[in-house]
């Protein structure tokens, strides 16, 4: 009996555009997915690739501009948040379909606003359960399912490993956004020592005295570098959101990290998503391309275990 593929797609906002390279870079490699767990951005893109609405996702991911996403939303105060995802959501409303008649498994992760329980989305329409899986809290309203008010499933189980297990992957490929965080590496104390001044493969000069004057030359101009980032470094101050995105990243790392000791996947992918802001939506190609590479760098270990 063949093995069943598992994709774990993971929550990261605009960065979650990489999903849509990684699965066609599977798809170029021959490794279809026989379930499919997502988390918020995963959760939406894994069911817009089975509800065969992916395409069009992607058309319209590449429209956006770093702040025209909000044309699609509403902006409402209430339901715990400013943005109702509603509008957006429903312009796909045409491709839905049930979770229980896809072709291959498909389950999201949303949680639960009153008890902080993970919940497991794995019956009724995919674009509700995309909805509430990826709803933001503060950002984006919550979505009231099954008597229950529901939020990002990235508070519960940012990378849903487990539940590809439980859908009854026997491998799993888990694609991790949030492993490289964006926006610390401003905050980072400079370092202390000066780094090497002679690049490699660049001769030494002849004699001691040019060696000694290079020497000079470079360690001057390395320290003057160091002076100027220390200074840089010491006036940056995190901006509201700023903060707020450095504080979810480290969160989902973190969560990531534990819950991948618990249940690891059989094969890790992380995008180097470390120059892209989740709000970033304006670069869709970049990041689309970004998964595609990262997956495909990871082909000949896919198609090891596979072939095992």
């Amino acid at each position: 009996m063949s093995k069943k593929i598992g994709l774990v797609l993971g929550s990261g906002a605009a960065r979650g555009w990489a999903h849509i390279g990684a699965l066609r870079a599977l798809e170029e490699i021959g490794a279809k997915p026989d379930v499919i767990a997502g988390c918020s951005v995963g959760a939406l893109v894994g069911g817009a690739h089975l509800i065969g609405a992916l395409d069009e996702f992607s058309r319209w991911a590449r429209s956006l501009g770093s702040l025209s996403a909000l044309q699609h939303f509403s902006l409402k105060v209430h339901r715990g948040g400013f943005i109702d995802t509603a509008p957006a959501f429903e312009a796909f409303r045409d491709y839905d379909k049930n979770i229980e008649d896809l072709p291959v498994k498909f389950g999201a992760v949303a949680t639960d606003l009153a008890t902080g329980e993970e919940v497991k989305m794995l019956r009724g329409s995919v674009i509700d359960a995309a909805r509430a899986s990826s709803a933001i809290p503060v950002v984006f309203h919550s979505v009231y399912m099954n008597n229950r008010w529901l939020v990002d499933g990235a508070l519960a189980n940012p990378v849903p490993v487990s539940l590809a297990r439980e859908l009854g992957a026997d491998i799993v490929i888990a694609i991790d956004l949030n492993a490289v965080p964006k926006v610390l590496d401003r905050f980072d104390a400079p370092p202390s020592s000066v780094p090497a001044v002679i690049p490699p493969g660049v001769p030494a000069p002849d004699t001691v005295t040019g060696a000694v004057s290079k020497l000079i030359e470079d360690t001057k101009a390395a320290i003057e570098k160091q002076i100027e980032f220390a200074k840089a470094r010491a006036g940056a101050k995190p901006h509201l959101f700023e903060t707020a995105y450095a504080a979810a990243d480290i969160f989902q790392m973190q969560l990531a990290r534990a819950k991948a000791v618990i249940d690891a996947p059989d094969i890790m992918i992380k995008p180097d998503m470390r120059d892209a802001m989740p709000t970033s939506f304006d670069r869709a190609d970049e990041f689309i391309e970004e998964g595609y590479r990262s997956l495909m760098v990871k082909r000949i270990e896919i198609e090891a275990l596979i072939a095992a």
